[in-house]
Order: structure tokens, then sequence, then C-alpha cells
């Protein structure tokens, strides 16, 4: 009888730990608990994805960033003030595993020149929209001159779009944003802290004039335009007209194709493009000729200078160099034609 007793209870808890074996094979859900935001930081994120993230920095988790457009402030730690790589990842592809995430499954990555400084005024931006299909995220920075007291607030396609920076003037704002076609538009608004109105808006400046004609205000962000630099204008003096433009045409005779770069970057990413793609466009072939339409950003300025080079496509030698002044509303010609300026190629 006892011995039956003691096979009983020995089965009996055989079956238990058959039982937590099984329990334990498989790992319970792992839920998703946000990080703090840090107090003061360099980088302030904006989720509007909707989604759960993990933050990475050089593959190292830094932070997991609730699903919320509410300000989210990061600390990164950066002597050198260099740019950063920074990953991020859905929780849900990452969550098995946070500290290896696989490469394959990155959301948004943006390289960035990161301050060494908690002020808000050396602060980097990052706009981070679950609308874009891409990855890859540009720089752009944002730059207000001063000779105002109006404030201004940047908006992403449309009045009701994202609020992606605000300034006053003198102030710059480094935004990073998902690689895509954009419109801007700018509000300004005055505070006077002095009285019980803190808030007066001022009015909105949604168009640009380019060659005479209204243009929406386009932002395209790609690889070869992933660090951009726009000039907000003023409200008044520059609400009708915007940045200027100018025409600059350059005529290929130097017998073989050229790229062309405009102060060491190529001009593709410099230039205005009505429509089409801007991929390649630096390139003429030989006896070839483009019209390339130039901003003059200077505040009231009807003139910018730029200093040109046409290169060699197999090895990337100079072939030439030029000063240009693009004049607003005015085109302005260049020949490459292989030879120093103030030479005359040789007669045939």
């Amino acid at each position: 009888m006892n011995m039956k007793r003691i096979l009983f209870y020995l089965s009996f808890l055989s079956l238990i730990f058959m039982s937590s074996c099984e329990l334990f094979e498989e790992d319970p859900p792992k839920d998703f608990v946000p990080s703090e935001p840090d107090p003061t930081g360099n980088l302030l994120i904006i989720n509007n994805s909707n989604e759960h993230l993990v933050l990475y920095k050089d593959e190292y988790m830094v932070k997991k960033i609730p699903a919320s457009a509410t300000d989210y402030l990061v600390n990164i730690p950066n002597p050198t003030e260099g740019t950063v790589q920074l990953d991020l990842y859905i929780w849900e592809d990452v969550k098995d595993d946070p500290n290896n995430p696989d490469p394959e499954e990155v959301y948004k990555r943006w390289v960035v020149p990161l301050a060494n400084s908690d002020a808000v005024e050396d602060r980097a931006t990052w706009h981070i929209s679950g609308a874009s299909q891409y990855t890859n995220v540009a720089t752009v920075t944002f730059r207000y001159y001063g000779g105002t007291d109006e404030f201004v607030d940047v908006y992403l396609d449309g009045r009701t779009g994202a609020k992606i920076a605000s300034l006053k003037a003198g102030q710059d704002r480094v935004v990073g944003i998902d690689y895509d076609n954009y419109t801007l538009h700018y509000l300004y608004w005055f505070s006077d802290q002095n009285t019980s109105e803190s808030f007066e808006e001022l009015g909105w400046i949604e168009k640009e004039l380019v060659n005479g004609e209204e243009k929406d205000i386009w932002l395209i962000l790609n690889e070869n335009r992933k660090d951009v630099t726009i000039i907000i204008p003023h409200l008044g003096s520059a609400q009708n007209s915007g940045t200027k433009y100018g025409n600059l045409r350059i005529s290929n005779t130097s017998g073989d194709p050229v790229q062309i770069f405009a102060d060491d970057k190529l001009i593709e990413s410099i230039c205005y493009l009505e429509d089409g793609s801007i991929e390649n466009l630096s390139t003429i072939d030989r006896n070839g000729t483009y019209t390339f339409i130039m901003p003059i950003y200077e505040e009231d300025a009807l003139e910018a200078e730029y200093i040109l080079s046409a290169h060699h496509l197999t090895n990337g030698t100079v072939i030439e160099t030029t000063t240009i002044t693009v004049i607003a509303e005015d085109t302005v010609d260049w020949e490459v034609d292989g030879q120093p300026d103030g030479e005359e190629p040789p007669a045939e």
C-alpha cells in the first residue's frame, strides 16, 4: 500500500515536471516598455509612425521610443561632433533579441552630425513619418536670417501637415526627414511676452516664383539630396517672391562626356527641377547642352556666384573650372571646351 502511494506521488510529480517543461519551451510574449526620455539632450525625436521603436547608435541600443508624437528628448554623447549613424527598428522586429538587431530589418537610418551640446539651438530634430516607404533619412538645415521680429513654423505637405521646425530670426534648425517628395509651408507669427496675446498669426508663404511663375515650394530628398540647406524667406519682402532663380546654360564641346559640379557638389543636388528625375542630370554628353535652374538664396540678392567644374567621366579629373554669376530671371552661358579660361581651342 505504501509502495502504491509512493508510485502515485512520483507519477504526479513527473506530470508536473513535464508540464513545467512545456511551459518553459516557449518564451512568454515580450511586452514593450518605453524608456524614459532624457531631461536634456542633443536629439529631439517626434515619432509620427504609430510604431513602437528602438533607437540604436552604431548598433548599440540607446532607447525604446513610444508610439507617440510627443517630443522625446535623447542625449547621445558625441565629443568629436562628427557624424554618427542612428538606426531605428520596429519593436516587433527586434523583440526576440533586442541587443542583436538584424541590419536587414532596419526601419529608418540617419547619418547625422550631432552636436556635443544639449543647448536648444544646437539640438537636431528627427521627424519620423510612417508615410514614407524609404529607409534613409536626409539632413535638412533650415536657416532663418535675422532682421525681423517674426517667428516661423515649418510644415510639410500642407497647413495641417507635420510641423517639423519652429524658428526665430537668426536661428538654424537641423531636421532629419525621410527620403521622399514634400511641399514646404511657412507660417509666420508674432509673440509679445508682455501682453496676454501670446500668439498672433501674421500670414503664410506657400509659393515661390520660378522664372516668373508661382510654384509650390518643393523639398526633394534622395541620395543626391541627402544634405540640404533651405533658406526661409522673411514675410513681406519675400512673400511674393520667395527664393529667386536664374538660368545656367552649359554646353559641352570638349569632345568627351563630362560631369558638372557646383561648389563641390553635383549640380543636380543644387538645381531646381520642375518635373522628372534629377538622377544623373549632372552628366552632359559630348556636344550636349542643358539649362539648369539655379537658386539665389541670399535675401534681397538678384545674383549668386557658383564655382563650377567639369570632370572627366573615366578618371574624375577636372577638365575645366570657372566662376559664374547667375542672375535672377536671366540666362548665363558656360561652354566647356576643355581649354583653360581665356584660351581658344586649337584650330583644325
